[in-house]
């Protein structure tokens, strides 16, 4: 495993999109050392990206957040 094939998620609500509508398990929460920020860890799989494009096209989604 190496970074390119994850996806950090740091967006609560696409998380939630991802594990609970879609079903996507993913691999760990945790905090990120130097920010404190919490995130999740999924593999980079087409099922996971087909997500992310469908939760994009139904929420006004902000990379910042």
């Amino acid at each position: 495993m190496n970074k390119s094939n994850v996806f950090f998620c740091y967006n609560k609500r696409l998380f939630t999109f991802i594990k609970d509508v879609k079903g996507i398990d993913y691999l760990i929460v945790a905090k990120h050392p130097e920010t404190d920020r919490t995130f999740a860890m999924f593999f980079k799989t087409d099922g996971l990206q087909q997500a992310i494009n469908e939760y994009k096209s139904v929420t006004n989604f902000d990379k910042s957040i």
